[in-house]
């Protein structure tokens, strides 16, 4: 992610808008931009953190990184297995049965094929390969994480 060349088009822009004011405007808002350089880095920087952050919110199983190469911030997805909690365990053979939910579930005819054909490679029945796709499917959705910075030298 280039920092310097949206800093420089910012920085253009405003310097496009200065100049068809007052000449001694353009000059001193100038000098203000050279001033402010740092600053406007910096929340340049806190943008790209939030951006991170908010990705990190919605990607189960990954983790994005924000690493400094030559200056400039870069965007890394690393596989993050701590981010999807396990499944509950199956019932014990001791637990009552009724707490089974009956649902109908309507699909293309093709799909019930490749399911069927899923589940038998697996070596399960079509009801436990379902349940478990689904089981798997509704808990990967783990608890975000904070985004972690490294910095690259």
């Amino acid at each position: 992610m280039q920092l310097t060349q949206a800093a420089f088009r910012l920085e253009t822009a405003v310097e496009a808008q200065l100049r068809l004011g007052d000449p001694e405007l353009a000059s001193l808002g100038a000098d203000l931009l050279e001033v402010l350089r740092p600053a406007v880095r910096q929340v340049m920087i806190e943008v790209v953190e939030m951006a991170a952050q908010e990705v990190n919110g919605q990607l189960v199983g990954h983790r994005v990184d924000i690493r400094l190469v030559d200056g400039d911030p870069e965007l890394v997805v690393t596989p993050d297995d701590s981010r999807i909690p396990p499944p509950p365990p199956p019932p014990g053979p001791d637990e009552e049965s009724d707490s089974e939910a009956r649902i109908t579930l309507r699909l293309p005819g093709y799909l019930k094929e490749v399911i069927a054909e899923a589940a038998e490679v697996a070596g399960d029945s079509v009801n436990s390969f379902v349940i478990d796709a689904l089981r798997s499917r509704a808990y990967e959705r783990g608890p975000t994480s904070s985004v972690k910075k490294t910095i690259d030298l």
